[in-house]
């Protein structure tokens, strides 16, 4: 791969090392080129161009589907994952299960099912973020969720052991929104029944913009009154059956268009070339760090060490890093180094000489 002209993609690299797209990634040019001209052509033409979106934003739907191995039918395109897992909290809230955790997961993830009142049961993780997949299935709840890679230590799950969480009456429930796009993620070879995963981050495509996926059976199973596009139907109009029913209100053209060309441009790379690409990052950035004596918080082996790596450091740390046009996290665990593809082996040289440096 021409990686140094994917690269030039993304101009934030013009004059700083961005080391951040854990917090929110980089949107590259063509992003930029699209919405240009679909504003203009909204500018020029309004609802006649808006009419000739709607078979283009399925497209973009067919794109996310063939990205994980679903059916365009499982797939719903929305605003966030809050708005996503209210919508399926009040649509399982009749079957009357309970909801299985990992103390510590992203408050998201859990909030709206404690919101929605169902019975919350969790297990405790390490320091580090791991756990104890026996533990999560000894829960047997109705539904088990869990964060694919964990925002606060990096640590990532593997998906062949959290399969064996699953029995025949669980639904299991993955956030991909840390892991979705930097790795090949199969819904039906992990046998995974939801899916969400906001897409502002390795997606790459801004604001306003969560996946969903539902597995059809689950969809079949579970109509939901609350959503609008169900609720259309007592008012003569057609309802959707699919996960489409989550895309409440009017078309969000510009989320679709925007999701649309990073799949492009993920498709273009290869998800496998981007997996490789990170792990060559990543593996490199420990080497380099350890022979410079940066302190690892959680020095994970390989196979659960993620693109996002926890180092000593605070908000102070972060802060100077920032006038040397360096950008990084402090997430009260220590310093969050979060690399993708567009990061480069002198990206990481530069942040680790200068992180060196504050130890010193």
């Amino acid at each position: 791969m021409n990686w140094k002209k994917i690269r030039k993609q993304f101009r934030a690299f013009d004059k700083s090392i961005y080391a951040n797209t854990a917090a929110t990634g980089l949107i590259p040019d063509r992003t930029l080129e699209l919405m240009n001209r679909l504003y203009r052509e909204h500018a020029l033409r309004g609802a006649d161009a808006a009419e000739e979106w709607v078979p283009k934003m399925e497209g973009v739907r067919s794109k996310v589907a063939r990205l994980i191995n679903a059916d365009d039918y499982e797939i719903a395109i929305v605003p966030n994952m809050a708005t996503a897992l209210n919508w399926l909290a009040m649509m399982f809230k009749p079957a009357g299960y309970d909801f299985g955790c990992v103390d510590g997961d992203f408050p998201s993830l859990i909030s709206p099912w404690e919101i929605h009142g169902y019975p919350i049961k969790k297990i405790n993780a390490k320091k580090d973020g791991s756990f104890s997949y026996g533990n999560l299935k000894k829960l047997n709840t109705g539904i088990i969720a869990v964060s694919h890679v964990q925002w606060h230590t990096g640590f990532k799950l593997d998906l062949k052991k959290l399969k064996k969480v699953k029995s025949n009456n669980n639904i299991l429930l993955l956030d991909a929104t840390q892991s979705l796009g930097t790795c090949k993620i199969d819904v039906r070879k992990s046998d995974v029944d939801i899916m969400v995963a906001s897409c502002y981050k390795w997606m790459m495509c801004g604001f306003g913009n969560c996946i969903v996926y539902v597995k059809k059976e689950l969809l079949e199973k579970f109509p939901s009154m609350y959503c609008w596009q169900f609720r259309a139907e007592l008012e003569g109009y057609p309802a959707f059956p699919s996960a489409k029913r989550f895309e409440i209100g009017h078309e969000r053209h510009d989320a679709f268009f925007r999701l649309g060309a990073s799949l492009d441009l993920i498709n273009e790379i290869g998800i496998s070339n981007i997996e490789k690409r990170i792990n060559q990052l990543k593996d490199y950035f420990y080497k380099e760090a350890k022979r410079n004596g940066i302190e690892f918080i959680f020095p994970y082996g390989k196979e659960f060490r993620s693109q996002i790596i926890i180092v000593g450091g605070d908000f102070k740390t972060q802060k100077k890093l920032e006038k040397k046009n360096i950008y990084t996290s402090f997430r009260g665990t220590g310093l969050r180094i979060s690399l993708h593809f567009y990061n480069t082996k002198k990206d990481i040289d530069y942040l680790i000489s200068e992180l060196s440096k504050l130890k010193n």
